[in-house]
């Protein structure tokens, strides 16, 4: 069942498409100014002495309607085949002509990103909209030598401390919804500000939306275009500030590859939010877009193990690792009667447990749900069991035949052809790294 979207900027912002529409998505206060925490982020950028372009500001909108449109329509009540959804959405851009010449890319790129098939119609802002930047209160005296993304994952974290190991001056850029995010974030930001003073800025989006914003669509908590999203934020700070124009990714080369476990987990079903292909197409975007800012995942080849091990402050690290957040849904522990922590079983989890024994010289004192993989046997249907049975099935599949590695990475997505033989060693080497930590550990099918 196709869903038609209208993102709307203020009340007067009306058309014939607007009574069309499924849902209606406001982008405007009750004051007159961007909301849904787009305005707090620009009002940041101003302090700073930044300005980003319209061109960015618009590509923040979009990717802004995107994932609510995501997080908002619900797959299992609009998806025909239960996941595959329809989704046009009617957004008011600065310059309609040229994000009609990408609408072809942009449906592709979002295609491969969420799984779903996606329209978009362009239309002017309303006259009393056509600019959303306005002149900061000091000129830009930045000197940020590159914008990070921090999520408050490991990876982001380690590709914080790295940049002011070696003397970097980075803007970092966080986007966060939930709890466990946010104070993961928050804390380790305050860490690293105490121990690095003025060597960095942050930036911190709080955007998301509820089920009261748009009741009769459902909901999914998959989230497939949050990097849409997180990449968006990245590039209109990166296009505000006047000093660099590098957005930084950091994701270990098995994560932003993140090739299935089994036949039952292919395309959209295994994320793609750091996939070489989606960065590649985001890259291509933000150019035919005008915008003069480039994205590159440092770690694209390094496990996330090596990562660790080769972190240029391993003290700092070890102190502020417990504190980040890699679990894919903190929260889901509640059921089980605990507060939000590691569940310690999911994907992100066991790369994470087998990343720190790898990386650090000490113990792993992040606390996990499921503390020991070994006390007992795992039951491969249940939540405890099903990931590590995943992991090592698949780690067995690759030690009998070595040579589907190549096959096998080129599954999630296409891959250059010069880097083609990186990717297929780092995958090996990060399997070899979660490997290590399931010999032991017992699983049976109940």
């Amino acid at each position: 069942m196709r869903r038609n979207i209208f993102v709307r900027l203020g009340r007067g912002d009306v058309t014939s498409a607007e009574g069309a529409a499924d849902i209606i998505i406001d982008m405007i206060d009750n004051f007159g100014d961007l909301d849904r925490g787009l305005g707090q982020l620009l009002d940041r950028l101003f302090k700073l002495g930044a300005r980003p372009s319209e061109a960015a500001v618009d590509l923040m909108i979009m990717a802004t309607a995107v994932y609510a449109a995501d997080t908002g329509v619900s797959r299992e009540r609009y998806a025909d085949d239960g996941w595959t959804r329809m989704i046009d959405l009617s957004v008011p851009v600065a310059e309609p002509e040229l994000w009609r010449h990408q609408h072809d890319h942009l449906s592709r790129m979002l295609q491969f990103l969420t799984g779903d098939h996606w329209s978009f119609t362009f239309r002017h802002r309303p006259d009393e909209f056509q600019s959303f930047t306005k002149q900061p209160e000091e000129m830009d005296f930045t000197d940020f030598t590159q914008v990070s993304l921090f999520s408050g994952g490991l990876d982001s974290l380690i590709g914080a401390i790295d940049l002011l190991a070696s003397g970097q001056r980075p803007l970092l850029v966080s986007h966060y919804w939930d709890g466990e995010a946010s104070s993961a974030q928050r804390q380790l930001l305050e860490v690293l500000k105490d121990r690095h003073e003025d060597a960095f800025e942050s930036v911190r989006a709080y955007i998301g939306f509820r089920k009261k914003d748009f009741p009769e669509a459902g909901s999914d908590n998959n989230q497939r275009a949050r990097s849409f999203l997180f990449y968006s934020l990245a590039v209109v700070a990166a296009d505000a500030v006047a000093s660099t124009d590098k957005v930084l990714i950091p994701e270990n080369g098995l994560i932003a590859l993140n090739v299935p476990m089994d036949a039952h987990r292919l395309g959209s079903l295994s994320t793609r939010t750091a996939h070489p292909h989606f960065i590649r197409s985001m890259s291509d975007l933000v150019k035919v877009l005008g915008i003069n800012v480039s994205l590159e995942n440092p770690y694209r080849f390094k496990t996330k193990g090596e990562m660790a091990r080769e972190c240029l402050d391993r003290d700092l690290l070890a102190e502020l690792a417990p504190t980040s957040m890699s679990c894919s849904h903190p929260a889901q522990v509640r059921f089980e009667s605990a507060p939000p922590q590691h569940c310690g079983r999911c994907v992100p989890c066991l790369i994470r447990r087998a990343s720190l024994a790898a990386g650090l010289d000490g113990p792993d004192t992040t606390q996990y749900f499921l503390d020991d993989l070994k006390a007992s046997t795992l039951d491969s249907k249940s939540a405890d069991g099903k990931n590590i049975r995943s992991f090592m099935f698949a780690a067995e599949n690759l030690r009998q035949n070595p040579g589907r590695a190549r096959f096998l990475v080129q599954k999630p997505g296409p891959l250059d052809r010069d880097d083609l033989d990186a990717y297929v060693d780092v995958y090996r080497r990060g399997m070899d790294e979660v490997s290590e930590i399931l010999k032991g550990v017992r699983t049976k099918h109940v």
